[in-house]
């Protein structure tokens, strides 16, 4: 079975997609330390040609509590503001109302309370969109123990008879091969090529925003050629 586990980002970009995409089961990493100016409440729109950043409001952020223990503030007044700022930043977009249906729709879901299931959500609602196949699962649902984050993942992915674990590249620093060979996980890293596609035909293309910029521009089969854009490799491939 191929694993990844990432920390629940809301609305990621399109990289954290492809993840998801390249492995059987992805585990939301909900139980560790909260991160401030992370990717868990934060990420960036197109707004006149150039990076708008968005920030979900959070009560008593600290990176003294876990990630499922932070709560949202006053959600139903940012969720009428964000919705506003989609409409204005994205209405002219060629697929605007099939993604502002979905996204209106994950918005309204419910009455979110914590950071980890609103970020979750964003994530499994528009992988089913996209009809991806991937099984979602929380690490605050398996028993694991570690001192480390690399003990803490191979536990998880031991519990799950992971035959193999993939993470973004950009933390292959963190990991030790031989370490996930002696316990019989083959050890990878996800490395995004060159993605581009039509945001405003006279414009420079803005890259790395989120899915939901993906969304508002590609249709499913084309995002789903997206997500195809990206290559497997050890780490001494990446070295």
């Amino acid at each position: 079975m191929k694993v990844a586990v990432m920390q629940p980002y809301f609305f990621p970009y399109i990289g954290y997609f492809q993840l998801v995409n390249a492995v059987d089961s992805f585990v939301f990493f909900n139980d560790v330390n909260f991160i401030k100016k992370g990717w868990i409440n934060r990420n960036n729109l197109l707004q006149y040609n150039k990076p708008q950043p968005f920030t979900i409001p959070l009560q008593k952020v600290s990176q003294n509590k876990l990630i499922n223990e932070v709560e949202i503030s006053r959600y139903p007044e940012w969720r009428k503001d964000f919705i506003r700022t989609l409409e204005f930043n994205y209405k002219k977009a060629v697929h605007f109302n099939d993604a502002f249906e979905l996204l209106n729709d994950i918005l309204h879901q419910k009455e979110y309370v914590k950071i980890d299931e609103l970020a979750a959500q964003s994530v499994i609602r528009v992988s089913e969109y996209l009809g991806l196949k991937t099984r979602f699962k929380y690490s605050s649902d398996f028993a694991y123990k570690g001192e480390n984050g690399q003990d803490k993942i191979i536990g998880i992915c031991s519990l799950m008879n992971a035959t193999s674990y993939t993470n973004p590249k950009n933390g292959a620093s963190l990991y030790d091969q031989e370490i996930f060979y002696k316990v019989g996980i083959d050890l990878f890293f996800l490395e995004s090529e060159n993605i581009q596609y039509a945001q405003n035909a006279k414009n420079e293309f803005v890259p790395w925003l989120s899915i939901i910029d993906v969304l508002m521009f590609n249709s499913r089969e084309e995002v789903l050629a997206l997500l195809e854009k990206r290559k497997i490799r050890t780490k001494a491939e990446l070295e």
